[in-house]
């Protein structure tokens, strides 16, 4: 009798981990998810005024029905209570995350002789000239403040991001600005200056900064500090910006947000224009900022007319944090000796002194 051989059965063969990476993949979309959730519900310090309570924030919706948040502190005459406002007032403006909050360490200094402002940017960057629409933004609101009393003309400050923001509305609205402030800022995004490791390991910090949990994050930054990457430095105050990153900065704002700002500003090359600013100009430059190296403050020193330049010592990219009472002491002795000549002494009670509460 003639047999048959029995039909083959081939089996199938799970790949390794087949059944892990879904679950993988499932455990990681979780843990995103709470990071999200955690990084939304961080409240962050608020901005103190001179008596070290806390300034009451306002409200300003722009002419497309973007709503901002700002606060505003000035100095006030002891005897009526009344505003003092004989020295221009300053306007700041904050980087590519954002937040009014990271000039914390400058409003108590400089509220004691002039009114301080001090606004979040704008999220809404759906527009192809939504940087312009950032240096609108500050027209409106100076404009609004303004028709309250406020001096039309005013100090402009802007940190990174937010000297870019400066400068254009220096070169589109020159009657306006009666000084200029630019703080570890650059006129066009270019990575020529900087060493490819730290160019690599930015990222890295930026992701470790906003997803790990907050102990892991806080060793990593202490790290990215010693090595001086991205916002972080090694000066005697870079614990005040691994607080501020842990708790103020990049966890608090959307990456895609902060990514789309910065975008924008990769359009641009505001070199061209550097030339027609006319108001007095200070560069103020922490030298060890690896991110938004030294070169380029030069190269804005070099281009806007009598511009001057001053470094924060030990400092990195973010000079108004780490060492606020050098970076403050710096900005105010430039604003007396080259933007306040002439103006009245101011009331007395109210005269400020140099640096700020925050010891280095």
């Amino acid at each position: 009798m003639r047999h048959e051989p029995a039909p083959r059965t081939e089996s199938v063969v799970m790949p390794p981990g087949g059944s892990f990476l879904p679950a993988l993949a499932l455990l990681v979309a979780v843990y995103m998810g709470l990071v999200l959730w955690r990084n939304r519900r961080l409240a962050r310090p608020p901005i103190l005024g001179m008596d070290g309570v806390p300034i009451p924030g306002k409200t300003f919706t722009l002419s497309d029905g973007e709503t901002v948040d700002y606060v505003v502190a000035g100095p006030t005459d002891p005897a009526s209570g009344a505003s003092v406002r004989s020295r221009p007032p300053i306007f700041l403006v904050p980087g590519a995350d954002g937040m009014k909050e990271t000039f914390r360490y400058q409003v108590p200094a400089l509220a004691r002789r002039r009114t301080v402002v001090c606004a979040t940017l704008r999220r809404r960057l759906t527009h192809e000239d939504a940087f312009d629409r950032m240096v609108d933004d500050v027209a409106e609101l100076a404009t609004e403040l303004a028709t309250r009393g406020d001096s039309d003309r005013f100090v402009l400050l802007g940190q990174s991001l937010g000297g870019a923001i400066a400068m254009r509305f220096a070169i589109r609205y020159p009657e306006r600005v009666a000084g200029l402030v630019l703080s570890n800022t650059l006129a066009r995004i270019s990575y020529d200056h900087v060493g490819l490791n730290r160019a690599l390991l930015a990222p890295l910090a930026m992701a470790t900064t906003r997803y790990l949990p907050t102990g892991i994050a806080r060793v990593l930054a202490r790290a990215w500090s010693r090595l001086e990457v991205w916002i972080y430095d090694a000066s005697a105050g870079s614990q005040r910006i691994v607080d501020y990153a842990l708790w103020t900065g990049p966890r608090t704002v959307p990456s895609s947000v902060s990514n789309a700002r910065v975008a924008r500003l990769k359009k641009i090359d505001l070199r061209p224009e550097l030339p027609l600013i006319q108001a007095p100009t200070l560069v103020l430059k922490g030298p060890r900022d690896h991110y938004v190296p030294p070169a380029c403050s030069h190269e804005i020193v070099a281009l806007v007319p009598g511009a001057r330049y001053k470094e924060v010592a030990g400092t990195g990219h973010c000079s108004h944090i780490s060492m606020p009472g050098s970076f403050n002491g710096l900005l105010l002795g430039w604003l007396e000796s080259e933007v306040d000549r002439g103006v009245e002494p101011s009331t007395p009670g109210t005269h400020a002194r140099h640096g700020t509460e925050v010891g280095e």
